[in-house]
């Protein structure tokens, strides 16, 4: 036999049905999956045979079709009177869009769970005990046309909602600490360094006073810094730990303490005085306005104001890219936080959606590690540059010098993120991407992005060119991330 032929037997032939037998999926009865082809959907495969072009197209999600039974863990929630009382919940449904399920939301479990949540705690604050326990009806219709507004988009149909209400026996109900409800919310893991921010990957929904992205104190952990009693610890970064204090006046701050080993470097407490300073001049509604500071303390810290709310990455992560109502709001904010941060001549120049928190009140600007004033003397070294890739401006990449220009090339990234065009799938350039948005910001953004500095526009020109553009008034969340930042909002049990 040819030694030709004997390769192709033994090396290409295997090769060929490997790659034909890749190519076909049985989808089982009552389930669905997503294609994609390079990072783009594609089609969605239905129960039966199917073929798939490896390499190419891949499985995103595999998607269940069958009726669902969500069982929400009970909830202890306050009555109007302080009493307190256990609910019940069980929510029945079914995917009914297996792409709208796998793009409108990054889990839609989640999703429902925190709608839920939030659903029935603004239902029942209104309501003393009595009413609460006769109202079960009312709270559950409530809380079904909650859902059925909001799960149509996410590709869920709602089927049915069991509540069950039950009051605790009174030597509980005197037991119970009055200083925060008990609610019960789902804690992030690993919160990155912020101010009421947090990232990573939800974990269930736990029976705790804790809201999102608070962790427990530890052992190691200290109990009180300056004035400050420390209760919680909202993140972890590379300068350091953050940590939830109250003042002796019961205000909250965002505490941020110094690692010990970069306490001892002299050139970053220069870094660090520098950040205490930018902060300190920037303040205002959109930024967290510093509250107090000690550079020079064993170890540094520093007190901003405390902003209840999660970044925008987290907003992101979970619900995906914003309505546009919602993108204008972000934008006007972050643009007249920009504006003011440039008027005090400082470069913000690490803005991205981490460093955003999306409050009741708006968008919130935060972390000024690297800020740095247009006529101070720089503290890196040479070559080397600081900053978060994909937000990085053009010039930042080669050394150039840095106006208040970076910070609006990473304003029109973090509009890009927003409205969903990017992060970039693999091969796709910025331009084909930037036909993803709406058309009310892709002027605006795309001149942002400007490779020449020069060609981008102020802050002060970005406000002014987005407000030909203001929509209705109304609420600027829609309700599933309305539901997200009334979470970081637990409201207080006034004294009996």
């Amino acid at each position: 036999m040819e030694p030709v032929l004997i390769v192709l037997i033994v090396v290409v032939l295997p090769l060929v049905m490997t790659t034909l037998f890749k190519t076909v999926y049985i989808i089982r009865e009552a389930n669905a999956a997503i294609v994609e082809r390079f990072g783009r959907y594609t089609r969605t495969l239905n129960p039966g045979l199917n073929f798939v072009i490896p390499l190419i197209d891949r499985l995103r999600f595999r998607v269940d079709l069958r009726e669902q039974v969500m069982a929400v863990p009970q909830q202890q929630v306050v009555t109007q009177d302080n009493r307190h009382i256990d609910i019940d919940i069980a929510v029945f449904y079914q995917v009914s869009d297996a792409r709208a399920a796998t793009y409108g939301v990054t889990s839609y479990v989640q999703a429902i769970e925190q709608l839920t949540i939030a659903t029935m705690r603004r239902t029942i604050d209104g309501m003393d005990i009595e009413r609460a326990l006769t109202s079960r009806e009312q709270i559950t219709a409530d809380l079904r046309a909650a859902l059925d507004r909001d799960t149509a988009r996410w590709g869920i149909r709602v089927h049915r909602v069991e509540c069950k209400v039950d009051a605790l026996p009174t030597y509980i109900q005197d037991s119970t600490p009055k200083q925060v409800r008990a609610d019960h919310f789902r804690v992030p893991v690993a919160p990155a360094h912020g101010n009421g921010a947090a990232t990573g990957s939800p974990q269930p929904l736990v029976r705790s006073g804790m809201v999102p992205g608070h962790r427990p104190l530890r052992q190691d952990d200290p109990r009180r810094i300056g004035r400050y009693r420390l209760t919680a610890v909202l993140g972890q970064g590379g300068m350091g730990t953050v940590y939830l204090g109250q003042s002796p006046g019961q205000r909250m701050v965002a505490l941020k303490v110094i690692r010990s080993e970069l306490a001892e470097d002299s050139t970053f407490r220069k870094r660090f005085a520098r950040e205490i300073e930018a902060a300190s001049l920037v303040g205002g509604f959109h930024t967290a306005s510093v509250v107090d500071a000690d550079p020079l303390g064993d170890p540094p810290w520093l007190a901003t104001e405390y902003i209840p709310g999660p970044s925008l990455h987290e907003v992101l992560s979970q619900q995906g890219a914003l309505p546009p109502r919602t993108l204008h709001t972000l934008a006007v904010g972050v643009a007249e936080a920009l504006e003011r941060i440039h008027a005090r001549g400082i470069v913000h120049r690490d803005l991205k959606p981490s460093n955003v928190i999306i409050s009741s009140a708006g968008p919130r600007i935060i972390d000024f590690g690297i800020a740095r004033a247009l006529d101070s003397t720089g503290l890196t070294s040479t070559n080397y540059v600081i900053g978060t890739q994909g937000f990085l401006a053009p010039e930042q990449l080669t050394g150039a010098s840095i106006t208040h220009a970076a910070d609006l090339y990473a304003f029109g990234m973090v509009l890009c993120h927003a409205a969903g065009a990017a992060p970039l799938p693999v091969g796709e350039s910025l331009e084909s991407a930037l036909s993803l948005l709406p058309s009310r910001f892709a002027g605006v953004i795309t001149r942002c992005l400007d490779h020449d500095p020069s060609h981008r526009p102020t802050a002060t020109e970005v406000l002014e060119l987005l407000s030909r553009n203001d929509p209705s008034t109304g609420d600027w969340l829609p309700l599933p991330v309305r539901t997200m930042v009334d979470l970081y909002n637990p409201p207080a049990i006034s004294a009996p």
